[in-house]
């Protein structure tokens, strides 16, 4: 009966502190609870500036976005419009003399090429160069002196800076059978 309480010995009474120290134990505990809730509102105060400012740097930075891409098609759009002029300048001097055209159209082509050189765009190897799949898409085959030389160019291919934008529509070479019975 070692587990049974021993009836003999008196209990004894849980220590019983005076008034007087109790009260130091109660500030203190009043004071870090005070602390505490103080930590924790300078912690919410401090994610709410956060989550304000993350906001506003999100609202900043789309808006910096569009801007940018209006300053994007406003250049092309300015650089275009040279286009537009020589288009028009080109149809009054076709009324007057029609066979003049044909200069006409030439220059605003060349002129268009100039711009779209200076803004980065570059044209697709053409007639004569190597076929090459990344910048070259094959819609037909002749024959020719050697296999896979690009012999026809049916729409100009274009790249910006080194970004393929269209690729060639090209006719390839292949070398003619020299025995047509093998």
């Amino acid at each position: 009966m070692a587990n049974e309480k021993d009836l003999t010995q008196p209990e004894q009474e849980p220590d019983v502190q005076p008034e007087g120290e109790a009260q130091p134990d109660r500030e203190a505990l009043e004071a870090e609870l005070q602390a505490a809730r103080a930590e924790l509102q300078a912690l919410k105060d401090k994610y709410v500036r956060l989550l304000a400012d993350f906001d506003n740097y999100r609202k900043r930075t789309a808006a910096e976005v569009e801007a940018a891409r209006k300053d994007g098609e406003l250049r092309v759009l300015r650089a275009l419009l040279p286009v537009l002029d020589d288009l028009s300048r080109a149809l009054e001097h076709a009324q007057a003399s029609p066979e003049a055209i044909i200069e006409g159209i030439k220059a605003v082509r060349d002129g268009f090429r100039r711009i779209l050189s200076g803004m980065g765009v570059e044209a697709v190897p053409g007639k004569g160069a190597a076929f090459d799949p990344r910048y070259h898409e094959a819609i037909g085959v002749l024959e020719g002196e050697e296999d896979g030389r690009i012999a026809e160019v049916f729409q100009e291919g274009f790249t910006y800076q080194g970004a393929l934008v269209r690729p060639a529509r090209v006719a390839v070479t292949k070398k003619k059978d020299e025995d047509p019975e093998a």
